[in-house]
């Protein structure tokens, strides 16, 4: 048996996933969607969708246009049409991730997408794979390679944020518009995924509490090393004894000599942990074209033997986030008046009680109106 493919997208992963495909003889790319003309790919290259829809050969579609649209439509339409779906598209999923698991079920296809949360890391597969054996109770990490390298620097060269991104656009590392990466929302994408697949619950990620690392400063840097702390973009999540998840994304100081902390450049590490195997950690190249083209050839190589209607069950209505349920004390540098105790380390920077991520996200947003600089970040106990 040999896969035939419709590749959508011949960018950066686009590109990294046809070199790996030349290699194999049980894979090959018949069709690509790509408006721009490449030299000796020509005969293979389309614009026009419809001839990979409606081609009967094409069995397997490789979508990696990324963003919401056409990449929803174009996968819906593949998946109707009989097709197997494999993508690295967060954003999409998170936000249909009920329709299109559903569909693919009841169209009797594959929908693989391993390579959305971790890159090369094998997590969502051993998610899926663990959650067989044993109830998983939480899971948290640095999910975002983009947001790891720039904190990454900063704290260990003292440069300053604009000059980090800067140069990450520059070496391809952020994405001219980094606001996805460094707002947080790829790796709210990411928690929300991952969540369904371990709690087989859906998790909305607009109901995930979100902070990302835009307001950072070198003062804030300073002050971390003085508190003997290093910081990390962390995703978070964790089933509650209620039935109800807390999930959340924010920055995290955590201990210079935490795992998080030696996570260094555009690194992932990612926990699960479960109530008879305890805490599993995760660490590898969490994004990039060699790295994301590993994991959708892997997830092809799963249709091949067909495991992911075994392995990836379809989670069951949609979970309540209650992130009342997590409390930890909070880093605030703010010009604003803070509405919660909390002692000052100066500068207009404090250290809080603790409070819990519901709260603290929403004092932001209030605390926003009079300094839309504002940044925070727990701190891990």
């Amino acid at each position: 048996m040999a896969l035939k493919i419709g590749l959508l997208g011949l960018g950066t992963i686009g590109s990294g996933i046809y070199e790996h495909l030349l290699k194999r003889d049980d894979i090959h790319v018949v069709r690509i969607l790509e408006l721009l003309r490449h030299p000796g790919l020509e005969h293979l290259e389309t614009s026009d969708y419809s001839e990979i829809l409606n081609d009967p050969e094409i069995d397997t579609v490789i979508e990696l246009i990324g963003g919401m649209e056409p990449a929803h439509t174009f996968t819906v339409q593949a998946l109707k049409a009989g097709k197997n779906v494999v993508s690295a598209n967060k954003l999409m999923l998170s936000h249909h991730m009920e329709e299109i698991l559903t569909l693919a079920r009841d169209m009797g296809v594959h929908y693989r997408y391993d390579a959305s949360v971790g890159g090369s890391i094998p997590f969502l597969y051993n998610l899926m794979r663990y959650r067989c054996a044993d109830k998983l109770t939480a899971i948290s990490g640095i999910v975002n390679g983009t947001t790891n390298l720039i904190l990454d620097i900063m704290q260990r060269e003292g440069r300053g944020f604009e000059d980090v991104l800067a140069e990450a656009q520059r070496e391809g590392y952020a994405e001219a518009n980094p606001a996805a990466d460094i707002d947080g929302i790829d790796a709210q994408c990411k928690i929300s995924i991952a969540s369904a697949v371990a709690y087989q619950r859906y998790v909305r990620p607009e109901a995930v509490n979100t902070e990302g690392i835009r307001h950072i400063t070198g003062a804030d840097i300073i002050n971390f090393k003085r508190l003997d702390k290093v910081c990390r973009l962390i995703a978070s999540s964790t089933l509650n004894a209620d039935g109800t998840v807390c999930a959340y994304v924010e920055p995290i100081l955590v201990a210079s000599d935490a795992t998080e902390a030696a996570v260094h450049l555009n690194n992932n590490t990612i926990s699960v942990t479960g109530e008879y195997f305890g805490l599993h950690t995760f660490q590898g190249q969490g994004a990039g074209k060699d790295p994301t083209a590993f994991a959708v050839e892997l997830g092809l190589r799963d249709i091949l033997d067909g495991v992911s209607p075994r392995l990836n069950p379809i989670p069951e209505g949609y979970a309540e986030v209650n992130n009342d349920k997590a409390v930890h004390p909070y880093y605030v540098h703010t010009s604003a008046k803070l509405e919660i105790p909390s002692r000052a380390l100066g500068d207009g920077t404090y250290i809080t009680e603790p409070v819990s991520v519901r709260a603290m996200h929403d004092l932001a947003r209030r605390l926003r109106e009079s300094d839309s600089g504002l940044f925070f970040a727990g701190i891990q106990e």
